[in-house]
């Protein structure tokens, strides 16, 4: 499994929306190199999974394959919140393909995984966070909006886990909010990414770990992946997408102090501790 976590950012100069990850693959052994967020190729969505990576994988490929192909999806001319659907009817329609069950089975065992989609809707003003969940009375794929908190926050944070221990998560992250007096305060800060890095560390929880992967996105439908120091910056070591990058790999991105949050241009490791 896995825990993912998508939040709304208040900045003084407006909002970002941030999707982050672990990126530990389970099932009998453990394997931190799972890409969990995915770039759809629009440049104003992503989509997140947790769960069991076989019924994960093929649905979030084909629809990135899906998004690319289409030139009206593919530029934002269809906007987020259409795409939502065209999410929907790609799974459901996938997911009726299964074939050769046991003897005597009709319907494939329910899928066990949830997805997060999340971008902003150039129609609505507006970011926007929907879960995807297996509706197993009807054996398909369904929507769920992200909650504002009323009860709790007073409608003004939006944000969403799916995965293990999303009920913690969700308990800690008011914990936090609480302790800083930020429980009425508009919007959100960092906690998502401090709870999910606090449960990441934590040995209690062995399903979810390895290096965070995390995606921003902008009002100006600009998507933006960070690099991430990891296990922690004095480490020098620097994973991207849930991998940790071989010494002498380089890419465009900024990279990510997790305990500081600071943000800027790479300290690359030095090439020549690479050994050919």
């Amino acid at each position: 499994m896995t825990l993912v976590a998508a939040w709304v950012k208040q900045n003084k100069g407006g909002q970002e929306l941030y999707v982050a990850s672990d990126s530990r693959l389970n099932g009998g052994q453990t394997w931190d190199i799972g890409t969990k967020v995915l770039d759809l190729g629009r440049g104003d969505a992503v989509i997140a999974f947790a769960g069991l990576t076989e019924n994960a994988y093929p649905l979030m490929l084909q629809l990135q394959s899906a998004v690319k192909m289409h030139p009206k999806v593919r530029s934002r001319a269809s906007d987020l919140t259409t795409l939502k659907g065209h999410v929907l009817r790609i799974f459901n329609a996938m997911w009726v393909t299964i074939a050769n069950l046991p003897e005597g089975q009709h319907l494939p065992d329910p899928a066990k995984v949830g997805f997060i989609l999340a971008g902003y809707s150039w129609m609505s003003h507006a970011f926007k966070i929907w879960t995807v969940y297996f509706h197993s009375p009807t054996n398909e794929f369904k929507f769920r909006s992200a909650s504002t908190h009323k009860k709790k926050g007073g409608g003004n944070k939006y944000f969403q886990y799916i995965g293990d221990h999303a009920n913690l998560a969700f308990n800690r992250t008011y914990e936090m909010l609480k302790a800083r007096n930020r429980i009425f305060s508009i919007g959100m800060k960092m906690e998502p990414f401090e709870v999910l890095l606090e449960f990441i560390r934590d040995e209690s929880k062995p399903s979810i770990g390895g290096s965070p992967q995390i995606i921003k996105i902008y009002q100006h439908l600009n998507t933006l992946p960070y690099n991430t120091y990891w296990p922690n910056r004095v480490a020098g070591s620097i994973a991207f997408a849930g991998r940790q990058l071989l010494p002498y790999e380089r890419n465009e991105y900024l990279a990510m102090d997790p305990d500081t949050f600071e943000i800027e241009a790479p300290e690359w490791p030095d090439a020549h501790m690479h050994k050919t």
